[in-house]
């Protein structure tokens, strides 16, 4: 399984998560309230914002899959907190319920991600170590036959 072909998709769920959550900044109901709803969630935004950065530049460099495993699984908790905020002050934020939508949809694309990343990183370990295996002496060829 290709590492690389598993982390393009995470990219469009960041992408589309950053879109629903620009579209819902504006939504919001009261300057006051909206002040209070913006320091609440600004900080679990810009979280998973630098988490998803992590998993991008991870797929850039080519990292192994434990690695990717481990910055979606980060990803994936930053996305759950997100979702808890929206779902306990969307009434008080007027938080459209398409943002509530639009999150949980991601995080199932993210959850998805997560299971066939982990999978082949699991797969990965079960190998062990890449490279030939048998007798071969210290510069790599094989023994000698005497």
């Amino acid at each position: 399984m290709n590492i690389r072909r598993l982390l393009v998709p995470i990219t469009l769920v960041l992408v589309s998560i950053h879109a629903g959550q620009a579209g819902a900044q504006g939504t919001l109901s009261e300057p006051q309230s909206e002040a209070q709803c913006m320091k609440g969630f600004a900080p679990l935004r810009e979280e998973a914002e630098n988490r998803g950065k992590a998993i991008k530049a991870a797929s850039i460099r080519h990292a192994p899959p434990d690695e990717a495993c481990k910055l979606i699984s980060n990803f994936g908790q930053a996305e759950t907190m997100m979702i808890r905020y929206v779902g306990a002050h969307s009434a008080e934020c007027g938080i459209p319920s398409q943002m509530a939508d639009q999150l949980k949809a991601g995080h199932k694309n993210t959850e998805a991600m997560l299971t066939k990343v982990c999978a082949a990183a699991r797969q990965l370990q079960q190998r062990g170590p890449a490279g030939p295996v048998g007798d071969f002496d210290d510069i790599g060829a094989p023994p000698i036959a005497r």
